[in-house]
């Protein structure tokens, strides 16, 4: 498949069946996470149960380096497709724009339309719907951003449902309303959800993803800091975790796949960061990425700095073992650990004998 930057409108499910989508082994899951990841009751999978029949719709954005890439559809236990996917490519990179114009069938409250960003920021989104008013039962629209509904402050009755469908909007003309949230989330993962009651429509969604037209992201081949970590990809600032920190020749892959993995762990670990950009630049927590570091940080910040084979080698290595790490097709050699330490340096204070998991090669790791 060709490298898409988007995965626009979507495709229909019916029955009491589970679906998901993982494009190049990217697996979304809950914002934030669970100690046990969630992979199928999550906004941007479609639950069979939940819409009763009904369509829903699920836009992703992501970056995608140009090549060959792999959508696969994962049922549990099967599902029907209906339509086939849409792929489109974003040419400008700080605004998505889409004109849907989609009525929602007629139904009560349900997720409707979702729209997953995948290691993007959001500065703001602008909204047009239409909330029709009606005698018995009025259209109504909910608007969810990771997890938070956006009030609607101009209704006691409809306080949780962004537009809702009145009398008064129908007489002034004024039941297709815009309206604009900023948000100024950080790059991550983030949903916005639209819930849909009766039979709505959402005309145009507007983002801001808060990037400028110029800004460089780091790739493998050109991986050099842009002055800020959230420019990477997850990839490339795991990429930079493992080598900053496990590069060292004295080192097998299997370390630094420890390394990597127990980074990984953190993650599904809610008492760390729901993203490795947030695990692995937590102050205090990995030397590579400490100023005062000399050694290692010059070269997370420019794994080319010194220009020699040794260190590009070490570098492009570093990198594919994070992609399979994220990707889950490498095992955890370190049995879940989330800290690890070199064996050349006194134990931390926290290494306990009953916290030790296994030492590979000069790197001791534990569970704490």
């Amino acid at each position: 498949m060709e490298a898409p930057d988007r995965l626009p409108r979507g495709w229909r499910e019916r029955g009491g069946e589970d679906l998901r989508v993982e494009i190049d082994g990217i697996k979304l899951r809950e914002i934030p996470p669970k100690d046990k990841p969630q992979y199928y009751d999550i906004p941007s999978a479609w639950n069979g149960t939940e819409l009763k029949g009904l369509s829903k719709t699920v836009t992703i954005i992501l970056r995608l380096n140009k090549g060959a890439h792999i959508l696969v559809f994962v049922p549990r236990p099967r599902a029907t497709i209906e339509r086939e996917p849409l792929i489109e490519l974003l040419n400008d990179r700080r605004h998505a724009a889409f004109d849907l114009n989609e009525k929602a069938e007629e139904g009560d409250r349900r997720s409707w339309h979702t729209i997953a960003l995948v290691g993007l920021p959001l500065r703001s989104m602008s909204v047009e719907v239409t909330a029709e008013w009606r005698v018995r039962d009025s259209d109504d629209v909910k608007l969810i951003i990771d997890g938070e509904i956006k009030k609607n402050p101009f209704s006691i009755l409809h306080r949780n449902w962004t537009w809702s469908g009145s009398i008064l909007k129908k007489i002034f003309g004024k039941e297709r309303q815009e309206k604009t949230f900023d948000e100024d989330l950080r790059s991550g993962d983030h949903y916005l959800e639209f819930w849909a009651d009766r039979a709505p429509t959402l005309h145009r969604v507007a983002l801001d993803l808060g990037e400028s037209g110029g800004t460089r992201a780091p790739t493998a081949d050109d991986p050099r800091w842009t002055g800020d970590f959230h420019d990477d990809s997850d990839q490339i600032i795991l990429a930079r975790a493992i080598f900053g920190e496990a590069r060292d020749v004295r080192l097998s892959d299997k370390a630094r796949i420890g390394v990597g993995w127990s980074i990984r762990n953190r993650v599904e670990d809610s008492r760390w960061a729901h993203d490795y950009h947030g695990v692995v630049t937590q102050a205090g927590q990995y030397s590579a990425f400490n100023l005062e570091d000399q050694k290692n940080r010059p070269m997370i910040e420019d794994p080319f700095r010194k220009n020699n084979l040794v260190d590009r080698e070490a570098w492009f290595n570093c990198y594919k073992i994070a992609g399979q790490i994220i990707e889950g097709t490498v095992s955890d050699p370190t049995h879940g650990s989330d800290h690890y330490y070199d064996d050349s340096i006194n134990p931390p204070y926290w290494a306990t004998n009953d916290s030790f998991v296994i030492k590979i090669d000069a790197l001791i790791f534990h569970k704490l």
